[in-house]
């Protein structure tokens, strides 16, 4: 099932109307407002929701939805514009290693053991098409190319084993970075704030259902690919993550319940070999400094543009992210 957001007729919603999506993404249809005005509602009510989202998006795929309409995903909002909570892990280790090569330094057994984890910003959320305002050149600008999960409602506690029935959508998201601000935050030992503005997410979420046989009920086994100028800049794997979808949101469920709409990041994908290319500019900056390159891969600049996509069978799961940077 594929479901999206659009803009509410009333101008006093944030959250948008909810739409069912076809699994080609050329045409919706509203769900009912009775059954869930928008995704956090739904998401809020899951059980009850989901075979009533499950019936209408059987209809659209079979043509026999009422009132069904030609989607254009530039219309579409982020799924969730304002999720409840945004936690976000870094699941692949070869991200971590290259990091510490470039500084000399090796990477501590505990981070095989213990995902890295932080809390983002979740309101405000910003859509696939909208553009990347960089405020400043010196804020040293970077994308990430991560998936996410978003939950159900998930008691305290819950084990990584007991996780499946509540990761109920994934999505695609550009986790927007300020290299140089997070330079001068990670200094402080308390974490990012000012250097993780609002992230872009792609216009389309899913049930894992929809990755077929990409998804091993843990991983997206699937590449993100990531277009930087109209060039290829990277096409990582799933298959290299280290700790699974349900270890990161069991990490950050640890100690805390999490309320429906809680959005769990994989962290920028990232494979060990430097041939499939990278899904951050960062990281290909600590491959040019492993390498003993010296003109290092500049930040974000004004009028640069940024393309990112995952495919299952030729098609695209989620839409594309497609951003231009502006001042």
């Amino acid at each position: 099932m594929k479901l999206a957001t659009l803009a509410a007729k009333d101008p006093s919603s944030r959250d948008g109307s909810l739409i069912v999506v076809s699994r080609d993404l050329t045409r919706a249809a509203f769900v009912d407002p009775a059954v869930a005005p928008s995704l956090i509602r739904a998401l809020e009510n899951w059980k009850q929701t989901e075979p009533k989202l499950k019936a209408l998006y059987t209809d659209l795929m079979a043509g026999k939805a009422q009132h069904s309409f030609a989607l254009n995903l530039k219309d579409c909002l982020a799924p969730l514009p304002n999720a409840p909570g945004f936690y976000d892990g870094s699941a692949f280790l070869s991200h971590v290693v290259r990091a510490r090569r470039a500084r000399g330094d090796q990477m501590p057994e505990s981070a095989k053991k213990t995902p890295l984890m932080y809390q983002g910003v979740s309101d405000n959320l910003l859509p696939a098409y909208g553009p990347i305002e960089l405020m400043d050149v010196g804020f040293g600008g970077d994308i990430e190319a991560e998936m996410a999960v978003i939950t159900s409602d998930i008691p305290r506690g819950t084990p990584a084993s007991e996780m499946g029935p509540y990761m109920v959508l994934f999505s695609l998201f550009n986790d927007i970075t300020y290299r140089e601000i997070v330079k001068v935050e990670i200094e402080t030992k308390f974490g990012f704030l000012q250097s993780k503005p609002n992230s872009s997410f792609a216009p389309i979420v899913v049930t894992p259902d929809e990755f077929g046989d990409l998804w091993d009920g843990k991983r997206f086994l699937g590449e993100i690919t990531v277009n930087l100028n109209g060039k290829r800049f990277g096409s990582p794997s799933g298959r290299e993550m280290n700790f699974s979808f349900g270890e990161l949101v069991a990490h950050a469920n640890r100690t805390r319940p999490l309320a429906a709409g809680n959005i769990v990041g994989s962290g920028t994908f990232s494979n060990e070999s430097k041939d499939v290319g990278f899904g951050c500019l960062v990281e290909k900056r600590y491959q040019q400094v492993i390498d003993g390159e010296k003109d290092l891969i500049a930040w974000l600049q004004p009028g640069d543009e940024v393309e990112m996509d995952a495919l299952y069978q030729g098609h695209s799961i989620f839409g594309k992210i497609k951003q231009r940077v502006v001042i």
